[in-house]
Formats: C-alpha cells, sequence, structure tokens
C-alpha cells in the first residue's frame, strides 16, 4: 500500500470506478470529496494482475486514512461469503 497525494487518490479512483459497482461522481463527491478535519491519508494499492477488478475503498477514521485496494472476483466472494 503506497501513500499518495489525494489527486492521485482521484485519478485512480476515477481510472478503475466502475457505476454499476457504486464508484460513481456522487460517491466520490458526497464520501471523498469533502475535506476531513484533521485532514485524512490517501492510500492505494493498484491490482497487481487484471484479474483484481474489484475495487474496495476502506474509510478508517480511527487512524485517519483512506485505503483503496482491488481483489479478485473469487476472493472477494471467499471474503464476503456471498
Amino acid at each position: 500500500m503506497e501513500t499518495v497525494s489525494k489527486a492521485r487518490f482521484k485519478e485512480v479512483y476515477f481510472q478503475y470506478a466502475r457505476p454499476n459497482d457504486g464508484w460513481t461522481k456522487e460517491y466520490w463527491e458526497a464520501n471523498l470529496e469533502p475535506e476531513r478535519v484533521p485532514p485524512m491519508r490517501w492510500s492505494v494499492e493498484l491490482p497487481p494482475t487484471p484479474a483484481h477488478e474489484r475495487m474496495f475503498i476502506v474509510s478508517d477514521f480511527e487512524v485517519r486514512e483512506h485505503r483503496l485496494f482491488f481483489m479478485t472476483e473469487e476472493a472477494e466472494e471467499t471474503h464476503f461469503g456471498r
């Protein structure tokens, strides 16, 4: 996981966002655009393979960090028990 600027996080978000999965401009504007006080860190882990196509964001307010990462569909199903 790499700590990045908010601008880089936003760039990755919109590069990989799939609106059918809920990753929309509206989601960004409502949940990630507003600045928090104290500010949040921004971390990204790019997909290691093309199979890692499921984007996730964890907003951890205890440690003041947004984390964006990717999983395979199989890993998502295993993790979330779908």
